[in-house]
């Protein structure tokens, strides 16, 4: 005998609030992990840098709001519009896949601010400067951006002109390209597409992703690091820039690699932050961010892979950490970096 509408109703909303229930303990959990006792001082925030479009070209910060989902400008007027961290993707007006300078480096010269409460200026050499109303979710159309592992993150299209604007400047067409807006109004589910990280990494989770980053809300890098990797290179210097983190670090007392060995983090007084996954490293390294050109010699990777190949699933060479937010808060240039290392180190 089938069930009739009323039962059928009943047994619905009650699977739906069992698993929103089960879902908001979980978070919670992880939410209420006991922070160290203990901090060691290792340093400051040399630099903070945000990158409105993923691929783009930075936006270099003095203070910033550290949130769920990682950095965010800050204003005076908070009713102004500001700009997060990977925010905008350039993406196939076919297959939907995402595109970045790793394929297309004149990407790299692309600049995004805000232009007014409702606008964002984006601008590129030769191109005329495109104003781009900040979508909304009932106004325009959805979409499904295909990311990196084949993940599909939402986003919100952003118009026609801005179609036309990317597709002229980055492929010299007048259509194949689209933009799409992340308005952060749905937290990303990597549990099925990056199933051999995560049993990898056991601190990583969904509450560890970014917008429209690889992965993570937040990047931290080591100054010295790149240093040494200069030192072995040679020939060349390769900018910290490179690397598109969020936060570099600096400091008499750090040696290179030593973010491989933290554990937390915290930022000036407020600010925690966890060490969830090695920063593995692609092509996009090798392209230059004020020049857009790719490296002859493929460096940095070629040196990084003959002493930081990584064992992990990812087998590629590793420099920097992926960290999530675990307390949110403002974060400036010249903060205190402290630390608690892992148990094994």
């Amino acid at each position: 005998m089938g069930l009739n509408s009323v039962t059928q109703t009943v047994l619905v909303t009650t699977v739906v609030t069992a698993v929103t229930v089960v879902g908001a303990l979980v978070y919670k959990k992880w939410k209420q992990i006991k922070f160290p006792s203990k901090w060691e001082k290792v340093g400051t925030v040399k630099k903070l840098h945000l990158y409105p479009l993923k691929s783009g070209h930075r936006v270099e910060l003095q203070r910033a709001e550290v949130t769920d989902v990682g950095l965010r400008q800050t204003k005076d007027d908070d009713s102004v519009f500001q700009l997060r961290d990977r925010v905008l993707v350039v993406y196939g007006a076919k297959d939907n896949e995402f595109r970045t300078a790793r394929t297309y480096p004149k990407m790299v010269f692309i600049d995004v601010a805000i232009y007014d409460e409702d606008h964002l200026a984006i601008d590129a050499p030769t191109m005329r400067t495109l104003y781009v109303k900040i979508p909304k979710r009932e106004e325009n159309n959805t979409t499904s951006v295909k990311c990196w592992q084949n993940e599909r993150i939402q986003g919100i299209d952003c118009g026609d002109e801005a179609a036309s604007w990317f597709s002229r400047y980055i492929i010299e067409r007048d259509t194949g390209l689209r933009l799409a807006y992340n308005d952060a109004n749905q937290r990303r589910d990597i549990t099925k597409t990056h199933q051999k990280i995560l049993n990898y990494y056991k601190n990583l989770g969904n509450q560890s992703t970014g917008l429209y980053s690889d992965l993570t809300s937040v990047s931290l890098i080591n100054q010295h690091s790149v240093n040494d990797l200069n030192h072995r290179i040679g020939n060349s210097v390769v900018a910290v820039e490179n690397f598109r983190h969020n936060i570099i670090v600096d400091g008499p007392d750090l040696e290179p690699y030593d973010e491989d060995t933290w554990d937390w983090i915290k930022v000036g007084d407020d600010v925690v932050l966890r060490n969830v996954k090695d920063c593995t490293r692609c092509t996009l390294t090798t392209i230059g961010p004020e020049n857009g050109i790719r490296d002859p010699e493929r460096e940095p990777l070629r040196t990084l892979e003959k002493y930081r190949k990584h064992s992990g699933p990812e087998a590629s060479p590793r420099l920097g950490v992926n960290l999530d937010v675990r307390r949110t808060g403002f974060i400036n240039v010249g903060d205190p970096i402290y630390i608690a290392r892992k148990e094994s180190e």
